[in-house]
This record gives C-alpha cells, structure tokens and sequence, in this order.
C-alpha cells in the first residue's frame, strides 16, 4: 500500500484523517446528505453508521478507486 507522504487531504487541503474524509471533508457533502440528509457527521453519527454506510461513502467518492479488489462480483471458491 502506497502511503502519501503529504499529510493534506488531496480535495480540499485540511489534515488528512479516516474522520474528515467520512465526516467532514466538503468535497463528498452530497454523498452524506444523500445517505443521512446531513451534509456533515458528527461521531455520533459515526457511531450509528453502518459497515453498508461506510463502504457506499468510500463506493460514491471514488476516494480509493484502483486500490481495492471490486467486491460486486462473487469471487470463485477453489478455482471454480
């Protein structure tokens, strides 16, 4: 895994953190307010999201496009 060696988050500039690029980060507002009808989080809100919510974020940005596996295909078990 490639880490970035400038800590800034590449859309908007602000420390680069797991919470700002879910809760804060402006560029990905409409993903949040189309998920909750809230164009930020609070950690309570983080709290009640789920593992569905959080994937559908990082689905929706595009954030990590390239870096993962494409999980909507069933992957074949014992080369089936």
């Amino acid at each position: 895994m490639r880490i970035a060696d400038d800590p800034s988050c590449p859309e908007c500039g602000e420390m680069e953190t797991s919470f700002h690029f879910i809760a804060e980060c402006p560029m990905y507002a409409m993903v949040r307010w189309e998920l909750q009808g809230k164009d930020s989080f609070s950690v309570e809100d983080l709290a009640n999201l789920s593992i569905g919510d959080i994937l559908r974020i990082t689905k929706e940005t595009g954030r990590f496009q390239g870096r993962c596996r494409d999980t909507s295909k069933p992957v074949s078990q014992h080369g089936e």
